[in-house]
């Protein structure tokens, strides 16, 4: 599976000599037959070629592209993937002999990129918007922990609950008998839900959990919530009831909604907060050309963009900046260079900056917003007017 190594890696290559390839084809076989992504990775194969014709490279360069492009399209129409994975990403240089293959869990975009380095908004966004789940199922007696990553799930066996001691029972009459078994059945639960508590915080620091999902029978599920160590209580996002021995798919497919649930809450607030202040010309702005002036004055704290959203635009060939327009990077004043998708730019250039990312999948979220915006530290002319004021006391 593709991680941030993997995509640190990519995301650092610029090619040298030749040109940086990169290839994505959804391969999702619930909604896409066969046939289809075969005939859709050979349209964007041939359109590549004709893109190469055009581009001042030299002979040796158009030839090993060529190469890797004839590569890629073999490589398609011999391999059947596995049903868990649902697009592939090839990434490829045969100048400098660099070709990397990756199966991809979530469906994205079919698409082809020729450039000096490798288009990766697909899988920075598929990083950024899937967390790293810890998910506990537990009934009074027993415990199972599974991990679930970009729509995968593993079950966790090296993790152990702690024993707890038995007490010798004492001589005692029928009533007080059934009175004791009573408070020790009630006894040993509250021990074995605070035994997985310990257990998910031990998971936890091992496995570096982002989020936290259980799943149990009512009550026991709003028990241990209520006995998990406070920085895991913070990170909980979802109980639902399942059966101690449910299949690993069952689990699977009430976390994801637990977790898409949660993203969806998530994506309301955010986007609510932004149109708000919007509204009042607070700390907010909508619309490419907005974004991307915030953007040049390092004024971003968080984006949201929709996750098919693309513009063409120009970037800065010194110091990588997006604009939409004009003559010279108004940053550095290098020279611009066209490019098809300046979203991803921005993109990179906001996570650079430390700004949050947020890719907002529902169209229906963000059109009101222009497809992308921004939460911005300041608004223009604050600065100055802070100063002045400081001055005035002065």
């Amino acid at each position: 599976m593709i991680g941030h190594q993997e995509v640190n890696l990519l995301t650092n290559y610029i090619a040298r000599e030749g040109v940086a390839i990169s290839f994505y084809l959804n391969t999702d076989g619930s909604e896409r037959a066969r046939s289809i992504w075969d005939i859709e990775a050979k349209d964007l194969v041939k359109k590549a070629r004709k893109e190469l014709d055009g581009l001042n490279i030299g002979r040796k360069s158009i030839e090993a592209a060529d190469e890797s492009l004839r590569r890629i399209q073999q490589f398609v129409s011999m391999e059947n993937p596995a049903a868990r994975y649902r697009s592939l990403a090839i990434f490829a240089n045969s100048v400098e002999n660099f070709y990397q293959i990756y199966w991809l869990p979530m469906p994205v975009k079919s698409n082809l990129v020729i450039d000096t380095n490798f288009y990766l908004r697909p899988l920075l966004a598929m990083l950024e918007e899937h967390y790293r789940i810890g998910v506990v199922l537990a009934d009074s007696r027993h415990v199972r922990l599974f991990e679930v990553y970009m729509n995968e799930i593993i079950e966790h066996h090296d993790f152990a609950l702690k024993a707890k001691p038995v007490r010798k029972p004492l001589l005692e009459t029928f009533m007080k008998r059934e009175k004791r078994l009573m408070q020790r059945k009630e006894e040993q639960t509250r021990f074995h839900l605070g035994s997985v508590a310990e257990l998910l915080k031990s998971m936890s620091a091992n496995r570096h959990l982002d989020k936290i999902i259980i799943g149990a029978r009512k009550p026991l599920g709003d028990h241990l919530a209520r006995l998990l160590h406070t920085r895991l209580r913070n990170n909980l996002i979802g109980v639902f009831e399942i059966d101690i021995h449910a299949k690993e798919n069952e689990v699977l497919s009430k976390a994801l909604a637990a977790e898409r649930g949660f993203e969806l809450d998530e994506e309301r607030i955010l986007l609510r907060k932004i149109s708000v202040e919007v509204e009042k010309d607070g700390y907010a702005v909508k619309g490419i050309k907005k974004v991307v002036e915030a953007t040049q004055e390092y004024n971003l704290q968080v984006l949201a963009v929709a996750e098919d959203f693309s513009q063409p635009g120009l970037v800065c060939t010194q110091c990588g900046m997006p604009h939409i327009e004009g003559a010279a990077c108004v940053c550095c004043g290098g020279m611009l260079v066209q490019v098809s998708d300046a979203v991803y730019d921005l993109v990179e250039e906001a996570v650079r900056q430390g700004a949050t990312v947020r890719h907002i999948r529902g169209e229906n979220l963000i059109g009101s917003l222009e497809n992308i915006a921004a939460i911005i530290k300041f608004k223009k002319g604050e600065l100055v007017q802070l100063e002045e004021t400081a001055e005035t006391e002065i």
